[in-house]
């Protein structure tokens, strides 16, 4: 397979950009239809070269870097290290980093791609129209097979009149200026949250819009639940790519381990995580750690004793193994030399032969018709 081109033409001129994480001859390329139109649109636009610009939901630096956006307002650490490897590449002043979990930062023009969720797309919307001065620009951009039915009519709802502009290249670009819209946004402390009743915990659990699975136990986390009780007592869990933080906290609640590190690349799942752990765990603070970045890169912990995963099969909108392997090299490297890497997967998914690379000793736990457990011991170095 040919690697894809890195040279991405726009109005503002030609950069180089390359996906994070990258394979080898990456078959992907780093920007979409939608973007060019955003950018498109952008240019169009008589803001003015004093125009403070702030991208929202940028995969990759595609926004950010053209428009020279004094911020980048994601959810993603993985967004977050592609923006600043392609403003190095591209010797570009690198834009602040916002976390999905705050407002962002005072603008006259936001360029948004539409994220997969639709309830952090309505949470950030309602953000905006409260953090934003009335007549600030608004443009919103997505590939039409990911758009839902109801994006122009959230706009309208939260932000004010919205225009339509014409498709083109399989993607849309709406526009719209804060101050017309006729919800108040999110004010309330708990507004966004999303509640479900966990049984295996007996405790309720909270998430925020764009956490995997928020508002439920998913079948594989479940499936995996039932197995852990068959594991031995630790002393260091690491509970991978966590979410809301159910394993990891199970994990506490059961005896299985003594301290926990939660890690995922989504501020919102760390941020979920956390309120968890703090409600349900108060005056065990010493018990948890909680890492945002790219899986266990730059986790300042000691080694695991466990690792607890239910990887994602995901890029963005892509579905691609490729997110849940690099997790499970990473495993590989972050446990002792008698650790444990306890896995549920989609059984669809070819993670046997990279665990058995990876770990001396790699046997079946349990499985159902979608998912299978795998229990890797053993760390080869």
């Amino acid at each position: 397979m040919d690697a894809a081109d890195t040279r991405f033409h726009t109005p503002f001129g030609t950069f180089n950009l390359q996906r994070y994480p990258a394979r080898p001859r990456e078959p992907l390329q780093a920007w979409c239809a939608a973007d060019s139109l955003l950018l498109e649109a952008a240019a169009a636009l008589d803001a003015g070269s004093r125009a403070t610009v702030v991208a929202v939901n940028d995969d990759h630096g595609a926004l950010a870097l053209p428009l020279a956006a004094s911020a980048l307002w994601t959810d993603s650490a993985l967004s977050a290290l592609a923006l600043a490897g392609n403003a190095a590449r591209n010797q570009s002043p690198l834009p602040a980093i916002t976390w999905s979990v705050a407002t962002p930062p005072p603008a006259t023009l936001l360029v948004m791609r539409v994220p997969k969720q639709l309830a952090f797309f309505t949470e950030q919307l309602a953000r905006i129209a409260t953090s934003q001065r009335p007549g600030t620009r608004l443009l919103v951009g997505g590939m039409d097979k990911h758009l839902s039915p109801h994006t122009a009519r959230l706009l309208e709802q939260y932000i004010g009149p919205t225009e339509r502009h014409r498709g083109e290249r399989k993607a849309r670009v709406f526009s719209a200026r804060v101050g017309g819209g006729r919800s108040g946004g999110c004010q309330a402390e708990d507004a966004g949250w999303i509640r479900y009743h966990c049984r295996p915990l007996g405790e309720e659990l909270r998430a925020l819009p764009n956490v995997f699975s928020a508002d439920r136990l998913d079948g594989g986390s479940a499936l995996l639940l039932e197995a852990i009780g068959a594991l031995a007592p630790v002393q260091r869990l690491t509970d991978l790519a966590c979410g809301n933080g159910v394993l990891g906290l199970a994990a506490l609640a059961g005896g299985l381990a003594e301290s926990v590190l939660f890690c995922d690349e989504s501020a919102m799942a760390i941020a979920s995580a956390r309120d968890n752990a703090q409600r349900l765990f108060a005056g065990r603070e010493t018990s948890v750690q909680f890492h945002h970045g790219d899986g266990l890169l730059e986790a300042q912990a000691a080694a695991a004793d466990l690792i607890l995963c239910n990887p994602p099969f995901h890029l963005q909108h892509t579905v691609d193994e490729y997110a849940g392997r690099r997790l499970l090299s990473q495993a590989a490297r972050h446990l002792t030399d008698s650790g444990q890497l306890c896995l549920v997967a989609n059984r669809h998914l070819r993670y046997l032969p990279l665990l058995q690379r990876h770990f001396h000793q790699v046997e079946s736990m349990a499985g159902d018709r979608r998912f299978g457990v795998w229990l890797a011991s053993r760390p080869r170095r």
